[in-house]
């Protein structure tokens, strides 16, 4: 855990003004890292110290205590507006992006209202979706000390506020300043589903972005994420025959029988040398005991570390589908007859580390440790994110920029203040 002190100045005393004359571009990913201004970090941290009690934490408790399950949307709507307000307080442009089929809530894109729509910019990339409907019964941020439990406090609601009251400091500091930078801050409604709707509002962002920085949950010891497994789902499908299975057994053919001889050739792709996972988790079939089974399917969960295995697994799959008996002698002749169909692809491509995802996280280091965090590059990450798709764009991305906390997605869930306000400066 992050049992760190405060940062210095976390008095009530008025921070000086930061010199907002000369805006800082996004610049490139590929610029090497610039020095912290000492001057300009004592005064911006000074700032997030004095409103965070009196201004973020409050809005921190809001905003978990507003209910947004994924597919709950009127709630993720409500929990947005939120955020809407607090960026068009800073003067900032809000871009709605509706879900064409309806499901989720609108997307939003937050950009100072001097950025042209064709411009270059920085991504600050979180989402305002969880994982708990309201009939968990896990609704309200509840606090001890230092430590904060609730749904999202973690994943990632403290992360949105990360993004929020950076940008409150600037806006009090150095308002020109704020209102020069080319940032754009995204938030998707359905990142927690893999966002299937807001994928393409990402894709189209990635054309113009220099470099992106997403705010998940942080990691022990504060490390920068550079990389993350890939993922796929995939359902196969084997279409018999029906048939009785007293009067008639040997007319039907068995779709059940067919697909479990399927399934070890699908496990028996896993590599665990390669980080490369193939698991079948789900498995439906038949109608009745005495029916043979006209069809059958599974679902398999795929996981890669990089995008050949990628490219590799969906091939290998798609083969198995395409010839699924291939090989196998000992094959009765009547379940030869089941075909086999395939769905699916990949969600979410593996998050790949590059040099220029390198150079932009030693370029985030150097204002991290200013503000007391510690620094270093994770380990590979299971569970994936939007830096999966906007580095498998090539833009260079880091993540895990939000506090540090533990137990994603459990009723346990919980993060640390004191690594909120440091994360903030």
């Amino acid at each position: 855990m992050n049992d760190k002190p405060p940062p210095s100045g976390a008095g009530e005393t008025p921070a000086p003004e930061v010199d907002d004359a000369e805006p800082p571009s996004a610049g490139s990913a590929t610029s090497p890292p610039a020095a912290p201004d000492p001057a300009r970090t004592q005064a911006l941290s000074e700032r997030v110290a004095q409103a965070f009690e009196r201004e973020q934490v409050p809005f921190f408790t809001r905003l978990v205590d507003t209910p947004s399950h994924t597919y709950a949307r009127a709630d993720v709507e409500q929990a947005a507006a939120l955020i809407d307000a607090r960026m068009q307080a800073m003067g900032f442009g809000i871009e709605r992006v509706p879900d064409p089929e309806g499901r989720f809530a609108d997307h939003r894109v937050y950009s100072p209202a001097g950025l042209a729509s064709d411009a270059p910019s920085l991504l600050l990339v979180g989402h305002v979706d969880t994982v708990f409907p309201r009939d968990t019964g896990f609704l309200t941020l509840r606090r001890e000390d230092d430590v904060v439990h609730g749904p999202g406090v973690l994943d990632m609601k403290s992360g949105l506020c990360t993004i929020i009251f950076a940008c409150e400091a600037l806006h009090a500091l150095a308002p020109a300043q704020l209102a020069a930078l080319p940032l754009r801050f995204v938030l998707n409604s359905d990142e927690e589903v893999g966002s299937p709707s807001s994928r393409a509002l990402l894709e189209r962002l990635s054309a113009r972005a220099s470099a992106a920085m997403v705010f998940e949950g942080g990691r022990a010891e504060d490390k920068v994420i550079t990389r993350r497994k890939g993922g796929g789902m995939f359902e196969f499908e084997a279409k018999g025959r029906a048939a009785h299975a007293g009067n008639h057994h040997a007319e039907g053919r068995n779709a059940i029988h067919a697909l479990a001889r399927l399934i070890p050739r699908i496990e028996a792709l896993t590599d665990y040398s390669r980080g490369v996972t193939l698991n079948v988790g789900l498995i439906r079939g038949g109608t009745a005991k005495n029916t043979v089974p006209e069809s059958a399917t599974c679902v398999v969960d795929t996981r890669f570390e990089t995008v050949a295995d990628a490219d590799a697994v969906v091939e290998a799959l798609h083969a198995l589908a395409r010839d699924p008996w291939a090989g196998m002698d000992d094959m009765p002749e009547a379940l030869r007859e089941v075909e086999i169909e395939i769905r699916g692809g990949v969600t979410r491509p593996p998050m790949e580390a590059s040099a220029a995802s390198q150079r932009l996280r030693e370029a985030y280091e150097g204002h991290a440790a200013a503000a007391g965090l510690k620094i270093g590059e994770a380990p590979l990450q299971g569970g994936g994110s939007d830096a999966n798709l906007l580095a498998a764009w090539g833009v260079p991305s880091i993540d895990g920029l939000g506090p540090y906390g533990k137990h994603f997605h459990r009723t346990d869930e919980f993060s640390h203040l004191s690594s909120l306000r440091m994360r903030t400066a």
